[in-house]
């Protein structure tokens, strides 16, 4: 898909970053890091909208086996250039995805599924892929006081489904996942978060067994 060329992760020209490889991914995915480690989280591990690889390359250690797929052909180029050993695929999240159901242990969407045309059909092409008892760990902005107030500045154009905090529960409890653990914050410019301003929202989330 062309938006999602070099423009996009490089001078704000299509999105909100200035230089997506200045991003620190072991403090942008702390939450989700931890939680690998002190669940001892193992198995198969899918990042779904994994760009450069990032958090492929810090999570890859966790699993027996990490896939990183992107609908990004620039940008699953560049993760295969950079980290050669691991597997990279171009994928849409919007349309049935190339892997078995029941598959993986874990699956990551970082700030992804907003950029769907439906937040909540995209969440269940992810849910079905994800074994019983698995982990689905999502990050999206959300529609609230603070978006009103400042989503002036949201450079994004392909931000066009980002749900209000009861309708994303709603999807949740629709899709049969189980919160586990919920962080609510704002970005900053440094790269620092606000905690409980509900700008993003950050989750854990559990397929029952």
């Amino acid at each position: 898909m062309n938006v999602y060329d070099q423009d996009y992760y490089y001078g704000t020209r299509k999105s909100n970053y200035s230089n997506y490889e200045r991003l620190d991914a072991s403090k942008k995915f702390k939450m989700f890091l931890d939680f690998m480690a002190e669940e001892r989280i193992s198995g198969r591990f899918l990042d779904v909208g994994c760009a450069f690889g990032f958090l492929l390359e810090e999570a890859a250690h966790f699993f027996d086996e990490v896939i990183g797929c992107d609908i990004s052909e620039y940008a699953i180029e560049k993760a295969r250039r950079r980290y050669p050993d691991l597997d990279f695929d171009v994928v849409d999240v919007q349309e049935p995805m190339p892997y078995r159901d029941e598959s993986f242990d874990c699956i990551a969407a970082m700030d992804v599924l907003e950029h769907t045309d439906s937040f909540e059909d995209s969440l269940q092409n992810l849910t079905v892929k994800l074994r019983r008892g698995g982990y689905l760990m999502l990050s999206t902005p959300l529609d609230s006081w603070v978006r009103k107030i400042f989503g002036v500045f949201d450079r994004d154009e392909t931000h066009v489904s980002i749900p209000n905090e009861e309708t994303l529960r709603s999807i949740i409890r629709r899709n049969d996942l189980a919160v586990l653990k919920a962080a609510k914050y704002a970005p900053t410019p440094v790269r620092k978060k606000i905690p409980y301003v509900p700008a993003q929202i950050e989750l854990i989330l559990r397929k029952p067994e």
